[in-house]
């Protein structure tokens, strides 16, 4: 049995990376560090707390939509 993208599979695995990474996020913000991230291909360290406040931001946007 091959899976394909559009399966449920995928959809999970998808929310349980994001689930993780958020929750790396908000444990490193907690501990006032910084986070190593790319951005159009450029190598950029940002403070965790500066990215948690962009997902909640993110996150209201499209609540509101």
């Amino acid at each position: 049995m091959a899976l394909k993208p559009d399966d449920d599979f995928y959809a999970k695995v998808e929310y349980g990376l994001k689930l993780a990474i958020q929750r790396l996020y908000e444990q490193k913000a907690a501990n006032n560090e910084t986070a190593v991230i790319s951005v159009n291909g450029e190598i950029k360290v940002v403070s965790a707390r500066e990215i948690v406040e962009q997902q909640k931001r993110e996150a209201l946007l499209t609540q509101k939509k």
